[in-house]
């Protein structure tokens, strides 16, 4: 099959959509071509990968960035389109129109995800009224993949849809294993860096342990969200030891240095968005065989506790973070039992290949 995935809005060589998408369609024998924004057009890793100008305002985008991709994906057939922002949501709908076959990939449950971002009261008022009725023109009429189970709920209209969810690369991920562990202690973490994201929470609990004479090591990867997020990080830099923030990194050299780390953290607020979704960073961390810190919300529990394979804690100020990091470093019976937990009841059990069989069956019923 000739198939060609369309972003506006993330990197090219995003993990999900390049690394195990496009990526493993290219494996499998299919022509792929991803379009995106970025430098220049060219092939990666057997991908063709079709730039356009990289835009930073949605409004730009909107005006300049989307009527170029529509124009070219009318001009070129290929036997699936599979777009995955919200703002491609018309660009699809077009195209079904047009005959063609089209998926869009739902990464977020985006009117929730509206709903905590901060906007001008009106542009949210808006976009809450009218992207439900875009959605529902669209979604009743083209293919959806949804990212995470919980979204289904919330659109019960959706015409064909299929769970792919976002399961970790095991092949790439288990060679990262044996990676010798940091000197000191260590917590790491990968993902967007923000205060929602527990981030200055976790920032604010190393310095209370350094003031008790505990030094962790923190490994951060990932863009910080805000300015003001930027200033308070800087701020914890000048007075902790052993706190290093990378930024963005290729997905492999953020597994590499994650690898190295004793503890993974995924402690996030209670958001609608978070409380029902498992963050993929969960999954990779236990991949490289390392015990996970998250919140406490049901879903989570269900996977870090009951399986036996790290601490939940409460995602408010002194909700247990400080007691679960001195518990991991300093219990090594625990920390051992969380480890042989691992290898017995989650190596190999959550797998990327099973989710791209999916994917590709999904095409295949399609394009019949």
């Amino acid at each position: 099959m000739k198939i060609c995935h369309i972003t506006s809005v993330h990197q090219p060589e995003d993990i999900r959509i390049f690394q195990k998408q496009c990526l493993s369609l290219n494996n499998s024998g299919h022509k792929v071509t991803l379009v995106a924004t970025g430098a220049k057009s060219r092939f990666i890793n057997g991908v063709y990968f079709k730039a356009f100008r990289k835009r930073g305002s949605a409004l730009r985008r909107l005006i300049f960035t989307l009527p170029s991709i529509l124009f070219y994906l009318i001009k070129n057939k290929f036997d699936i389109y599979h777009a995955h922002d919200p703002e491609l949501v018309p660009v699809l709908l077009v195209l079904h129109f047009l005959g063609r076959k089209v998926v869009y990939d739902m990464h977020e449950n985006f009117p929730k995800e509206i709903k905590r971002k901060e906007l001008p009261v009106i542009v949210k008022r808006a976009v809450l009224v009218i992207w439900p009725l875009v959605e529902k023109i669209s979604f009743s009429r083209i293919n959806v993949i949804f990212a995470e189970l919980s979204y289904k709920k919330d659109y019960p209209y959706v015409a064909n849809s299929v769970d792919i969810l976002n399961m970790p690369l095991l092949n790439i991920l288990e060679k990262n294993k044996k990676n010798k562990k940091n000197t000191v202690f260590s917590i790491g973490y990968v993902g967007v860096v923000s205060e929602s994201r527990f981030c200055l929470e976790t920032l604010e609990v190393l310095h209370s342990l350094k003031k008790k004479g505990v030094t962790i090591r923190f490994d951060c990867i990932g863009p910080i969200s805000n300015q003001k997020t930027h200033v308070q990080i800087d701020k914890y830099c000048e007075i902790l030891d052993e706190i290093y923030f990378y930024g963005q990194l290729p997905a492999k050299e953020s597994w590499r240095i994650i690898s190295r780390c004793h503890v993974g953290l995924a402690v996030l607020e209670d958001d609608p968005n978070y409380i029902e979704s498992l963050p993929t960073k969960i999954f990779e961390y236990l991949a490289m065989n390392i015990p996970v810190i998250t919140s406490n919300f049901p879903l989570y529990k269900s996977l870090t506790e009951d399986l036996g394979v790290g601490i939940c804690v409460k995602p408010i100020k002194n909700g247990g973070l400080e007691e679960a990091i001195l518990e991991m470093k300093n219990n090594t019976a625990l920390y051992n039992d969380f480890i042989m937990n691992i290898s017995k009841n989650v190596e190999g059990n959550f797998s990327w290949d099973t989710e791209f069989d999916k994917l590709e069956n999904f095409y295949k019923a399609i394009v019949r």
